[in-house]
């Protein structure tokens, strides 16, 4: 082939490239975050925090409460609303004193600050924290234990545990069983290891107290492409009916109303759509809404959670020891024109506005500084403030002093985040 030919072929592939580059993703805040950017810039100490737009977050309880109606109460997972103002102010606004309790120091804050709470236990806990939660129970509490604390049992060894602790502290315990419905996250595997278990129970003399099941299900949202959800859904319940039966013949140990727990953030609105076998359903992050739960099922629920940082330096976008390579990259891809750093970072989150925005994968994360690049599009500068979505709300909150309270575009108080 001729040189020229050659030369032809190769410009054509240039330009072909060059028409694949990346498009200019940057533009400035949306309207919403173009006002809590010049909020931040007038009100606030200048450190990254948490913001809760309280008037999302009433519309995610309004809709909550409206799917579950009258048949399925709510169960607040406190693991997700770590913070004590939080859960005072959802429980007042969906009138539930339910939480599912995940960490034995939150189960004795929540003895303190919830005195009249029906507290039950997410996951089995160690004997050995549950004796810690008798122990840092204050003498002459309100809060009751045998009758509004309910521990989780998992195994027949652990059920032979509690029943020691119960003899060794002197009074009863409520227990609720674990039970396997098809999500192996563990718990007891069949119906007839439950039996077995009921039936150690009910000959050996202790002070445990039979309340209920718990099955998790919200692993049905992640159902496989070559497996219905409708159908998962409905081999879930009928296992959880199994359990049931089997449970309910133990007459003298099973209760006339018994705890059926289930569900979840992802789930629950399949319990308001399918017949179920739960009496209750446990929900939490559906009421924020962080990026892990976009999902069908939450579709008209609206993100109410951000960090929000404000920006240390704006600077070219630039690389160490790569300065000319980087430029190359940069006329190929504009959204690498600017480096912003964060104050603090590496949270599990999102940057969301002004769009555009991107953790740098070839400088890597901070924690004390995050890196960002974007294009000028962004029209960002030195202290204006960067939102990112967290993508879960779990173990975040304690990551921050407070929780900032937006209603109306102002900023109307805060919620101190729980440290247990």
């Amino acid at each position: 082939m001729k040189r020229r030919s050659l030369l032809g072929l190769g410009a054509l592939g240039l330009l072909g490239g060059w028409a694949l580059r990346p498009s200019d993703h940057g533009q400035p805040h949306t309207p919403y975050f173009a006002a809590l950017n010049q909020l931040l810039k007038r009100d606030s100490a200048g450190l990254p925090l948490l913001v809760v737009d309280l008037e999302r977050l009433d519309q995610n309880a309004e809709l909550l409460t409206s799917q579950l109606g009258t048949q399925l109460p709510l169960r607040l997972a406190a693991k997700s609303l770590a913070a004590t103002g939080l859960l005072e102010y959802l429980a007042k606004k969906l009138g539930t004193q339910r939480f599912m309790v995940f960490h034995q120091p939150q189960i004795n804050q929540l003895a303190l600050n919830f005195p009249q709470a029906d507290l039950l236990l997410g996951k089995p806990l160690p004997v050995a924290a549950a004796l810690s939660f008798y122990q840092q129970l204050p003498s002459g509490s309100s809060f009751n234990p045998a009758t509004q604390l309910t521990w989780l049992i998992d195994s027949q060894a652990r059920l032979q545990e509690y029943a020691a602790l119960a003899s060794a502290l002197g009074q009863p315990l409520q227990v609720a069983f674990e039970i396997d419905i098809g999500m192996a996250r563990g718990g007891f595997a069949t119906p007839a290891d439950l039996g077995a278990a009921m039936t150690w129970l009910g000959t050996t003399a202790n002070l445990l107290r039979v309340r209920g099941l718990m099955g998790y299900d919200a692993h049905i949202a992640h159902t496989p492409l070559w497996m219905d959800q409708e159908r998962a859904f409905a081999l879930s319940a009928e296992r959880y009916r199994a359990f049931i039966s089997t449970a309910a013949s133990f007459r003298e140990l099973w209760p006339q109303q018994p705890l059926l727990n289930g569900a979840g953030s992802l789930t629950y609105t399949l319990h308001t759509r399918f017949n179920t076998p739960l009496n209750e359903v446990a929900a939490g992050s559906a009421l924020l809404k962080p990026s892990d739960f976009d999902s069908e099922q939450l579709s008209a629920q609206q993100a109410a959670l951000w960090i929000a940082s404000p920006v240390l330096k704006a600077l070219p976008g630039q690389l160490p020891f790569l300065e000319e390579s980087y430029q190359m990259l940069q006329r190929w891809n504009p959204n690498r024109e600017k480096t912003y750093y964060l104050y603090g970072g590496q949270w599990p989150a999102t940057p969301v506005s002004p769009a555009g925005l991107s953790y740098d994968s070839l400088y890597g994360r901070s924690a004390n500084q995050e890196r960002l690049t974007g294009s000028a599009g962004t029209g960002l500068q030195v202290d204006d403030w960067v939102f990112l979505r967290p993508q879960r709300s779990e173990g975040l909150l304690e990551l921050f002093n407070q929780l900032y309270l937006l209603r109306n575009g102002r900023l109307v108080g805060s919620w101190s985040a729980n440290r247990a």
